[in-house]
C-alpha cells in the first residue's frame, strides 16, 4: 500500500489525505494563537503541542479529536491550527484546547488548565497562555499534565489480586484532578468519587472525599482497596504518561497511567514517510 505522505512542514493535527485512510479528511479548523505573558529564553530544538479534546458527560476519558506538532519550534507565538472533522462534534459535549512546549527531556511550558472552545462556525478560536513548568523533580520525566489529565488506576501496590474490569454502566476506576478549583472526581470501578486536593510542589494530599453507595458485585475489594488508601497519598512521582502516588515515608501505594481516546500524539516530522 502507498505510504501517505505529509511534509515536515505540514504539521495540522488529525492529518487525513484522501487515499489514505477510511475515514473522511478534516473539515474544520480551530486557529488562535499561543503566547507567553514575556518573552522567554528556551534551549533548541522545541517541540510545540496541540490538542483538540472532547469531554464527555459521562466521566469517560477525553477524546482527542485533532493534534498539532511543530518540530524545531522555536521561542513563542505559535501560530494554532488543529484540524478536525465536524460530525465528531456532538450535542452536550465539552470542548477543550491545550498545548505545551517540550524538549526531548521535560515539558517547558504548558497551559495551566485547558482553553473551552465554541465550536459555531463563526468562534472557532482559541487563543492559549502558555506557563512555564515548575522545575520538579517529581515532574521532570512527566511528559503529561498532573492536573486535567484522566488517570487509569492500574496497579494497588503489595495488593492481592489485579485491578479488575469496572461494573456494568461503570467507569473504570480514576481519578481527575480539576485545574484552577482543587476538586478531583473519579471512581472506583462501581461507584462514583468526589474530594478536593491539596497540591504544593511534589506534596499531594487528598481531603473530603466521598463516594456514592452503589452495591457491585464485581470489583468491590479493589474499589476498597483504592478509596481506603487515596487518604493516606502525602505525594506523588511522574514518569513519562506514568502517576505513582505516595505515603508520607515515599512507599508507593497506588499507580495510575494517563489514558485518552482519539487520535495518538503525532511523531517527529522526521519520522513521517516521505
Amino acid at each position: 500500500m502507498r505510504a501517505c505522505r505529509a511534509g515536515a512542514g505540514a504539521l495540522l493535527a488529525a492529518l487525513w489525505l484522501v487515499g489514505c485512510a477510511s475515514v473522511p479528511p478534516p473539515d474544520a479548523w480551530i486557529t488562535g494563537a499561543a503566547v507567553t505573558r514575556q518573552p522567554v529564553a528556551l534551549p533548541a530544538p522545541v517541540v510545540f503541542e496541540a490538542a483538540l479534546l472532547r469531554w464527555d458527560s459521562d466521566g469517560a476519558p477525553p477524546t482527542v479529536l485533532a493534534r498539532q506538532r511543530l518540530d524545531d519550534a522555536g521561542a513563542p507565538p505559535y501560530a494554532l491550527r488543529l484540524a478536525y472533522r465536524q460530525a465528531q462534534i456532538e450535542p452536550g459535549a465539552r470542548y477543550r484546547v491545550r498545548a505545551s512546549v517540550s524538549t526531548d527531556e521535560q515539558r517547558l511550558l504548558a497551559t495551566e488548565r485547558d482553553v473551552p472552545v465554541l465550536l459555531d462556525p463563526g468562534l472557532r478560536r482559541a487563543d492559549v497562555l502558555l506557563a512555564r513548568v515548575p522545575p520538579l523533580a517529581a515532574t521532570a520525566q512527566a511528559t503529561v499534565a498532573l492536573r486535567q489529565t484522566w488517570w487509569r488506576l492500574v496497579d494497588i501496590v503489595d495488593a492481592p489480586g489485579a485491578v479488575g474490569a469496572p461494573a456494568a454502566h461503570a467507569q473504570p476506576a480514576h481519578l481527575l484532578l480539576h485545574a484552577g478549583e482543587a476538586r478531583l472526581s473519579g471512581s472506583g470501578g462501581c461507584n462514583r468519587l468526589a474530594g478536593r486536593y491539596q497540591l504544593d510542589g511534589a506534596r499531594l494530599r487528598f481531603i473530603g472525599l466521598s463516594a456514592s453507595l452503589k452495591l457491585c458485585l464485581d470489583g468491590g475489594l479493589a474499589e476498597a482497596a483504592f478509596f481506603e488508601r487515596l487518604p493516606k497519598v502525602a505525594s506523588y512521582r511522574q514518569r513519562g504518561r506514568m502517576l505513582e502516588l505516595r505515603a508520607s515515608d515515599g512507599t508507593p501505594l497506588l499507580r495510575l497511567q494517563a489514558e485518552e481516546r482519539g487520535l495518538a500524539p503525532l511523531p517527529p516530522a522526521a519520522q513521517i514517510s516521505q
